[in-house]
């Protein structure tokens, strides 16, 4: 006699317990999937972006293609590959979630780098944890903020201490600590 099914309840835990998983998993697929198309709308939304902002590099008379073009290209194209690649072999895998997450936070970053550091592209760190609650899974997030927060350190923007850019930077890790935390 299984302990799971003894008792007058034993059965609809189990179905509840099925039930929740397959909602669950129903809704990590969903989310894969809407991530997916996603990612390569923000890696053509890259492009133009590196496009319309800096499209020539110039150096006195001489003008070349400037190196965000190649980089919205080459670096876009790599953050995205493989949680692309993931959604379309192994949806709904704790893996796939945790790429998503990474590569959402990834594009973020090039973005702001793509825009010169425009403080409206920064918005987008936000959104992207908003979209990434969806997948009702707190780790996501965690990864999520961990990689947000490289990302800043990596620019060097928080030890440029008594600058009001570290300052700035500060302040939108704490905010995006508090609604990863809400």
């Amino acid at each position: 006699m299984n302990i799971a099914t003894s008792g007058p309840y034993g059965r609809h835990e189990l179905l509840s317990q099925q039930l929740f998983h397959d909602h669950q998993q129903r809704i990590y697929r969903e989310m894969d999937r809407l991530f997916t198309w996603l990612l390569a709308a923000q890696w053509v939304f890259g492009f133009m972006l590196a496009v319309w902002v800096s499209p020539l590099s110039w150096a006195g008379l001489s003008s070349s293609v400037h190196p965000h073009i190649g980089q919205a290209i080459l670096l876009g194209g790599a953050i995205i590959s493989v949680p692309f690649g993931l959604s379309i072999v192994a949806p709904s895998t704790i893996l796939t979630r945790h790429m998503i997450a990474v590569a959402q936070m990834l594009m973020s970053a090039l973005l702001i780098h793509l825009s010169g550091g425009r403080i409206e592209t920064h918005f987008h760190v936000f959104g992207s944890l908003a979209l990434l609650a969806f997948y009702r899974d707190w780790r996501v997030l965690l990864t999520a903020t961990v990689v947000a927060v490289a990302a800043v350190c990596w620019r060097g923007d928080l030890w440029l201490f008594g600058s009001h850019e570290a300052l700035r930077e500060w302040e939108r890790l704490v905010f995006v600590l508090l609604e990863v935390a809400s």
